[in-house]
């Protein structure tokens, strides 16, 4: 079957990084979610492990068809988009994430019950999950991740390990989900500051439409740790209030 570009297909050929996956997942006696199986190559891997349950999401109907077919009754197929679908409850989840809805799924896993995911991302998307303050990479991506999971990148994954090959690199992370809910008020402080990080913080909020004689610290959104964010958005939060 031809691979649907739309929908950002690029299927993973090395048996080892697949493996790799597949152990680092260690999913024997777990239920788990793959999410976007494709042909089922990662699928196979993961059943090799033993889980004590499999189910997949598909969104191109050709594939999880043929899903179905190879694996039968051994997994349980949900076929249809993963961001539209209801928060699962399952110990692991992992998948090889197309690029251009990576942001929209680490979002939608903070709204799920599990233990720790596997996933293939872009490098730079990775690079910027882990990110640290005052460098570069360091966004809204960065903040929200590293409150909601303990977020480490695992492996780089060259290009050429893909058909087709994307423009550029891949990197599988590993997401263990932490004890915290990020209320409305704090995401959308999150959101306006880093909207334009390189202004000081009265700044960014003013150009939020947020004006507050709350006393606020001299520095840039880039420059702010996760916990000054979260203190932040609690004062500003009281004030309003």
């Amino acid at each position: 079957m031809k691979l649907n570009k739309s929908l950002g297909q690029h299927f993973l050929n090395s048996q080892g990084i697949l493996e790799f996956e597949a152990t680092l997942a260690n999913p024997k006696g777990k239920s788990v979610l793959e999410i976007g199986p494709g042909d089922g190559r990662l699928t196979g891997k993961l059943l090799e492990k033993e889980p004590k349950s499999l189910t997949v999401v598909e969104k191109d109907s050709r594939w999880a068809g043929h899903l179905r077919t190879k694996f039968e009754n051994k997994i349980t197929v949900i076929e249809g988009d993963f961001l539209k679908q209801p928060p699962f409850s399952v110990d692991v989840i992992i998948g090889n994430l197309p690029y251009y809805i990576s942001s929209p799924i680490i979002f939608s896993l903070a709204k799920m019950n599990f233990q720790y995911a596997v996933l293939m991302v872009q490098l730079e998307f990775a690079k910027r999950m882990v990110a640290k303050p005052k460098t570069s990479e360091y966004g809204r991506l960065s903040v929200t991740s590293q409150l909601l999971f303990n977020t480490k990148l695992i492996k780089r994954v060259k290009k050429g390990a893909f058909t087709p090959a994307p423009k550029v690199d891949s990197a599988i992370i590993l997401l263990k989900r932490k004890d915290f809910e990020m209320d409305k008020e704090l995401e959308e402080f999150i959101r306006i500051i880093f909207q334009h990080k390189n202004q000081m913080i009265r700044n960014a909020l003013k150009h939020g439409g947020i004006e507050t004689k709350t006393e606020l610290p001299k520095k840039r959104a880039r420059e702010l740790s996760k916990e000054e964010i979260i203190e932040l958005s609690k004062k500003l939060t009281a004030s309003i209030q």
